[in-house]
């Protein structure tokens, strides 16, 4: 089966004032993973570039964001932020890091995907937008990673 890549925005937008030195570009990405004419995952990304090898790979060479760890033979670091469900998705925010690039991801996925027959049903409406920071209710989960201290006892 054939895994393809809808590229609905792929822009490098204007940095921000407050922005670290070191940063050359930052990129705004969103596509669709698709598999058998359905989408499986919904994925939006920041990069920040913040080495001239990279920059010049990206913006001259179109090696695509997603394709630098590849293209540089390096593994990210991995930091999961959260992770959540609502009736329709799941979805994880996480961010990939190799010296010179930082990327935030949020990636959601149709909750029946890995249903027997899933990608064999008739195509479905799914909203695809979720509010990372909703609290949980019945119908949703939500799991934020906390750096803090736990709290003491009292």
């Amino acid at each position: 089966m054939t895994v393809s890549v809808q590229i609905l925005e792929n822009t490098q937008v204007e940095l921000t004032p407050d922005e670290e030195p070191t940063v050359f570009a930052r990129f705004q990405r969103e596509v669709n993973l698709i598999c058998n004419k359905k989408i499986v995952c919904n994925a939006k990304s920041q990069v920040l570039v913040k080495d001239q090898q990279v920059y010049d790979l990206v913006v001259n060479k179109g090696v695509g964001i997603g394709q630098i760890f590849r293209y540089l033979d390096r593994l990210p670091s991995f930091e999961l932020h959260g992770l959540g469900r609502t009736e329709q998705t799941f979805w994880r925010e996480y961010s990939l890091r190799i010296p010179g690039v930082d990327c935030r991801l949020l990636e959601v996925m149709p909750s029946a995907l890995f249903d027997e027959g899933w990608l064999e049903r008739a195509e479905e409406t799914i909203n695809w937008e979720v509010d990372i920071n909703a609290p949980t209710t019945e119908s949703t989960f939500v799991w934020q990673n906390s750096q803090q201290e736990p709290a003491a006892k009292k």
